[in-house]
């Protein structure tokens, strides 16, 4: 995984469906999908993919510019929203 990614993030919506006040935690291997600072679904990094544990979505990222993430959200292969993620302050 490329260390950049390691922190703390605000999930931004592009499109798709997601719901508000998202987070995520990315460690070096593994880390979790919050709503507000409740943590709801935890995730395995693989380099610039989250694959979560209990549920069938995958994170696919790539990097944007500013130090931004740029992502899409895969259900079943089928992707289901895009996001951009911001590091929190």
């Amino acid at each position: 995984m490329t260390s950049e990614l390691t922190g703390n993030w605000r999930v931004e919506r592009v499109s798709g469906f997601l719901p508000p006040l998202l987070r995520k935690r990315i460690g070096s291997a593994t880390g979790w999908t919050a709503f507000g600072r409740l943590p709801l679904a935890p995730f395995r990094v693989r380099s610039r993919r989250l694959d979560y544990v209990l549920l069938p979505v995958r994170d696919e990222l790539t990097e944007g510019e500013n130090g931004e993430w740029l992502g899409r959200g895969l259900v079943f292969g089928r992707e289901f929203c895009r996001f951009r993620l911001v590091r929190d302050a």
